[in-house]
C-alpha cells in the first residue's frame, strides 16, 4: 500500500477521535507532522485538540502560524480556553491573533489574561448565569430558557448580583425549578456564599474544593463583583497538577517535565539538582574519609554502611511524604509542627529499636562479633531518629524561608541520613574499638 492511500485513511482515523485522544496523538508526533495534521483537520476539531495539548506543544505548533490561522482556531474556542492557549504564545503573536477575533470574544479573553495563570482569575470560566435579586422565579426560568445552550457549562448554581454586579447570594437550580412562579429570587437565595478572590492561589482553590465539596465556586474581584466561576473539574485538574509538581520537586525536577518533554529541555532542569546531589554525596564521602583508618582496621564495617544509611533514607522519605502532603492540602496549622515532630521522633525511636535489634543480631551472628552488633544497633537507632526529625524540620525550615517545601526536600533529607548514618556508625565503631580492640 502506497503513502497516497495511507494518508487519507490516517486522516479518517483522526477525524473519529475525541479531541482529548487526538491531542494525545499530536503530542507524540514530531512537530512538523503534528502541525500538518492540525492544518488538515476541521477547525472545531483542531481547536478542541489544541486546547487539550501541553503548553510547550502548543507553542511549537503555533509558532510558525500566521495570526490569521491562529485566530481561525481561536474563534472555535470559549474565552477561558483562548486565554489559556494565548497565554502560552509570545506577546506579539498573542496580540495579533486577539485583534482578529470578534470584539466580544477578544475582550472576554483579554479580561481573563490579566490574571496570573495559577490564580482563580486565570483558571475561572466566564460562562455562568447571574440573576437579579428582584426577579421572580418565573422570570429567572424564562431567562434560562432564552440563554442556556447545549454547550453551556455547569449551571447547578445560579448566582445573584445587585445593580453593581456585586455577589449577594446563590440559588441552586433545583430550588428555582420547584419554587412558586411569583416568588422573588432574593427570597430563594442563600445569602452566605463561599467565594474565591480573583487573586487566590491555585493551591488554596484546591483546598477549598477538597474541604467543602462544591460543584463550583464563584470568583469575585476586589469590589466583590462576580467575574467568573471555578468548577469542580478545574479543581480536580489543579489538584492533579499540584500533586505532580510536588512529586517532581521532591526529587529535584522542575515540576513541569513530562515523559515526552524534549531531552534538551529536560537536561537543563535536571542537571543543576544532580550537581547539588553530587555535592552532598561528597559531604557524606568526607565523613567516611575521616574514619578511613577505622574502616581499614575493621573491614566488616564496610558491609553495614549502606544498610544504616539506606534504612535512614527510607524512613526520612516516609516522614517527608506525609508532611509535604499535609502541607500541600493545608491540613497542618502553624501549631501542628511540634505535634508532628514529637510523633515522628517517637516513631523514629520505635522503628530504630525494632530494626536496630534485627541488624545487630544479624551482624553478631554473621561476623561473630557482639561489638559489631551493638554498634550497628545503636547507629540504626540514632539514624532513624535523625531521619524522622529531618523529615519534619527540613520542609518546615524551607517554608519558614519562603521556599516551596517540596523543592528538592528529598535531597536534603537523604543528605542528613547519609551523613548522620555514616557518622553514628563509624563514630560508635571507633569508640568500641577502644574497649574491644579488633
Amino acid at each position: 500500500m502506497n503513502m497516497q492511500t495511507e494518508q487519507p485513511k490516517l486522516m479518517e482515523a483522526y477525524l473519529g477521535l475525541h479531541p482529548a485522544d487526538l491531542a494525545d496523538r499530536l503530542q507524540r508526533l514530531p512537530t512538523a507532522e503534528a502541525r500538518a495534521v492540525l492544518g488538515q483537520l476541521p477547525r472545531p476539531l483542531a481547536a478542541g485538540a489544541l486546547a487539550e495539548l501541553e503548553k510547550e506543544k502548543i507553542v511549537e505548533l503555533l509558532q510558525d502560524q500566521s495570526p490569521e490561522q491562529i485566530a481561525e482556531l481561536f474563534r472555535e474556542l470559549p474565552s477561558e480556553v483562548i486565554a489559556d492557549v494565548a497565554g502560552a504564545l509570545k506577546p506579539k503573536a498573542r496580540l495579533a491573533a486577539l485583534n482578529l477575533l470578534p470584539a466580544a470574544q477578544a475582550e472576554a479573553a483579554a479580561r481573563l489574561l490579566q490574571y496570573r495563570p495559577d490564580s482563580a482569575g486565570g483558571i475561572m470560566s466566564d460562562r455562568f448565569i447571574s440573576l437579579g435579586e428582584n426577579q421572580s422565579a418565573e422570570e429567572a426560568l424564562q431567562l434560562l430558557r432564552a440563554r442556556v445552550e447545549p454547550k453551556t457549562d455547569e449551571i447547578s448554581y445560579l448566582y445573584v448580583v445587585d445593580e453593581q454586579r456585586r455577589l449577594t447570594g446563590v440559588v441552586p437550580l433545583r430550588d428555582l425549578v420547584f419554587a412558586k412562579p411569583d416568588r422573588l429570587v432574593k427570597n430563594l437565595m442563600l445569602r452566605r456564599v463561599k467565594s474565591l478572590p480573583a487573586e487566590a492561589d491555585q493551591e488554596a482553590i484546591a483546598r477549598e474544593f477538597e474541604h467543602y465539596h462544591f460543584l463550583a465556586l464563584p470568583v469575585v474581584d476586589a469590589q466583590n463583583r462576580l467575574v467568573g466561576i471555578v468548577k469542580a473539574s478545574d479543581a480536580m485538574e489543579i489538584a492533579r497538577a499540584e500533586a505532580t509538581e510536588d512529586m517532581q520537586l521532591m526529587v529535584g525536577l522542575s515540576g513541569e517535565e513530562r515523559a515526552l518533554t524534549p531531552w534538551r529541555k529536560s537536561i537543563g532542569k535536571r542537571l543543576p539538582w544532580l550537581y547539588v546531589n553530587l555535592a552532598t554525596a561528597f559531604l557524606a564521602a568526607a565523613v567516611v574519609a575521616v574514619f578511613e583508618s577505622t574502616i581499614a582496621r575493621w573491614t566488616a564495617l564496610a558491609i553495614f554502611l549502606p544498610i544504616i544509611a539506606g534504612q535512614g533514607g527510607n524512613a526520612g522519605m516516609q516522614t517527608l511524604t506525609v508532611i509535604i502532603r499535609d502541607m500541600a492540602l493545608g491540613e497542618l496549622t502553624p501549631g501542628d509542627g511540634r505535634k508532628a515532630l514529637l510523633k515522628e521522633a517517637i516513631l523514629g525511636l520505635i522503628n530504630g529499636l525494632a530494626i536496630g535489634l534485627v541488624v545487630g543480631v544479624i551482624g553478631w551472628l554473621w561476623q561473630g562479633s557482639l561489638a559489631l552488633g551493638l554498634v550497628a544497633c545503636g547507629a540504626m537507632l540514632l539514624n532513624q531518629v535523625a531521619a524522622a526529625l529531618a523529615g519534619v524540620l527540613i520542609p518546615y525550615g524551607l517554608k519558614l524561608a519562603r521556599v516551596d517545601p517540596a523543592l528538592a526536600s528529598s535531597i536534603f533529607v537523604t543528605t542528613v541520613t547519609d551523613v548522620a548514618g555514616f557518622f553514628f556508625f563509624l563514630g560508635l565503631a571507633a569508640l568500641a574499638m577502644r574497649w574491644a580492640p579488633v
